[in-house]
């Protein structure tokens, strides 16, 4: 069994939670403080799923998942969350710079995404003044429909989507038409075509599938609700909501792994784990890929066939490829934004051409070979930049004095093949020794460092770190499907998205496959709808009127400062113990990536990758 267990475990739960994503730690937080004895069971060392941080010898630290949050103000819905289990006062975010939380670099345009509407669109006017009627009409229709979209409530139940739809208006006609629907009747250019949508990439959907809800709602909640980086990093969220689970009563238990959801005459009463024991419990709550939830916990055999068959049908959302950059560069007096970089306006002769073309580059990718793919992706691709440095100047453990720790991730194909493997190396972890999949790996790399040197010069000559993760990096430690849940394509999106109930009694969903949808918001608001269903509690209502369910005088003392990482590993272990000297800024854990190295110069980007994940040159 794992070190991680309970010495004297309990093999009956009022409630088991398998995955500890953000999803499943805020299901967990909200049960336990209701009384419920829960337990999460986390096949990885570390919890918080996408959330997670990961460090490299002592001096770099780099967010997996978390680029930055929309709405975490005082009464925003990421706050609301978290004031519900008394932890508003310790997970705390860092504003982004309002004028541009986002910075679009482009090779002939510099373009600011600010939190105010009226200046977002006089931020296009100025760049496009022959088009102010189009971007007018444009922006008109997300702001009606993005501000009237309840992102908890509103595509909670049919009542409330037509409630939101009615407070609309007209506009509300766009809800559940593509994106690129909008975008053509619009009227825009091309190239204004191209820059709205680089959120698709942001939440895995290209603008011939994502609907207008989805794309008003996820840009509203930054424009209007600002742009926020939690301080600590991803990390501090799961920390905080451990802190909630283990002292009211719960248990985590990490290295362990679910093979089956047990039911028996039609009902969940507990689950196996893989070495072969059980834990009984009435309720189960999968926050792990919900086609592996149906699949292989549940198995086919126990849904109505027509519900087998939607699931079957399933469209997944693509992953991505990120590379990781410690540079010997000062980053912390910066202006605080992403960047989304450009490398071309190539493609943009019409918009039906660009709306085609863009999609093709990943999704059609199947089929052709590796390196020739790789150069194409790596000249063409547009890539989101981002520094937990620069978000979170104030963390010492991001990057040593003078340095900077960097991100650039972009969309990629999932299939094996694209990447010069098969999914058995996949599979068994053998893939990492493939050269073709090296040689590719270090193509995109030195891509990437393209985009970050436009981002920020003098980026390419600072780099003293990098490594780099791919989809079957992430299928690897995730073992689940490599992206970010569902697709929220227009078939897949508000009603038409899972809830947190499923056709077995028992059984609850939490995760970014649901109804909420992607994201660090969409995760947190699936698992308190997932134990308000649970408690048969509408939790939303009871934490807008004010209430707390957690006891507050049982968790750490603000101020109790501890490393948000060191925490998260086998959290069972460290309930009750201070962070040891020494650790609060070295902790050395595994990461989301496997190819790691120094570069002897700053255009040698070869990696070398040891069987153990990490690699050197």
């Amino acid at each position: 069994m794992s070190e991680s267990r309970d010495d004297s475990p309990q093999e009956n739960w009022d409630a088991i939670v398998v995955g500890a994503g953000l999803g499943g730690l805020s299901a967990a937080a909200y049960l336990a403080s209701a009384g419920k004895r829960t337990l999460v069971l986390e096949q990885h060392s570390v919890i918080g799923g996408s959330s997670h941080v990961f460090r490299r010898r002592g001096r770099w630290e780099f967010d997996v998942g978390v680029h930055y949050l929309g709405d975490c103000g005082p009464d925003g819905q990421v706050s609301r969350v978290l004031k519900g289990l008394g932890l508003q006062e310790r997970v705390q975010f860092v504003e982004m710079d309002r004028d541009g939380f986002d910075t679009v670099i482009a090779p002939d345009l510099e373009l600011k995404i600010p939190c105010d509407w009226d200046q977002l669109m006089d931020n296009f006017i100025v760049e496009f003044p022959r088009e102010e009627r189009a971007i007018r009409r444009y922006f008109g229709v997300l702001r009606a429909i993005g501000g009237g979209i309840d992102h908890s409530t509103s595509c909670a139940s049919r009542r409330n989507q037509l409630a939101a739809m009615r407070r609309i208006g007209a506009k509300s006609s766009w809800m559940y038409a593509p994106h690129a629907a909008l975008i053509g009747a619009s009227g825009i250019s091309p190239r204004i075509a191209l820059l709205v949508s680089l959120y698709s990439g942001a939440y895995a959907s290209a603008a011939t599938t994502a609907s207008v809800g989805m794309h008003a709602g996820y840009l509203h909640a930054y424009v209007d609700g600002g742009s926020w980086f939690p301080k600590g990093g991803g990390q501090a969220m799961s920390a905080g909501f451990a802190d909630v689970i283990l002292s009211h009563g719960g248990r985590i238990r990490t290295e362990v792994t679910a093979s089956s959801v047990l039911i028996e005459n039609g009902r969940v009463t507990g689950v196996e784990l893989a070495d072969g024991s059980e834990l009984r419990s009435p309720v189960v709550v999968s926050n792990i890929d919900i086609g592996k939830t149906y699949r292989d916990l549940v198995g086919y055999d126990h849904l109505p066939w027509w519900q087998a068959r939607r699931i079957r049908g399933f469209k997944m959302s693509p992953p991505y490829f990120t590379a990781y950059f410690g540079l010997e560069l000062d980053l912390r007096s910066a202006p605080n934004t992403n960047y989304y970089v450009l490398p071309s306006w190539d493609d943009t002769a019409n918009t039906r051409t660009l709306l085609r073309t863009l999609p093709e580059l990943v999704t059609k990718a199947g089929g052709r070979e590796p390196m020739a793919w790789a150069r194409d992706y790596a000249r063409r691709q547009i890539s989101m930049v981002h520094s937990g440095t620069t978000r979170d100047p104030d963390n010492p453990r991001t990057a040593p004095p003078g340095c900077a720790a960097v991100e650039s991730l972009s969309i990629a194909p999932p299939e094996p093949s694209v990447w010069g493997l098969d999914q058995a190396s996949v599979d068994n972890g053998s893939y990492r020794e493939n050269p073709v999949y090296r040689e590719v790996k270090e193509i995109l790399t030195e891509g990437m460092l393209d985009r970050v040197e436009q981002a920020i010069p003098g980026a390419r000559a600072s780099v003293a770190w990098s490594e780099s993760s791919t989809p079957a990096t992430q299928e690897r430690y995730t073992g689940t499907n490599p992206g970010i849940g569902l697709e929220p394509r227009v078939s897949q999106w508000g009603i038409f998205r899972p809830g947190v109930r499923t056709a077995i009694p028992g059984l609850f969903l939490a995760g970014t496959s649901t109804t909420w949808g992607p994201g660090v918001s969409g995760a947190m608001l699936s698992g308190m709808h997932a134990a308000g269903a649970i408690l048969g509690r509408d939790l939303d209502a009871e934490v807008r009127g004010g209430a707390v369910l957690a006891d507050t005088r049982r968790l750490r003392p603000i101020g109790d400062t501890v490393d948000p990482l060191w925490v998260c590993t086998r959290p069972e272990r460290k309930q009750s113990h201070p962070d040891p000297a020494g650790r609060r800024n070295g902790a050395q854990v595994d990461s989301h990536s496997e190819t790691a190295g120094r570069r002897p110069t700053p255009t040698s980007a070869r990696l070398v990758e040891d069987p153990a994940g990490d690699s050197q040159t």
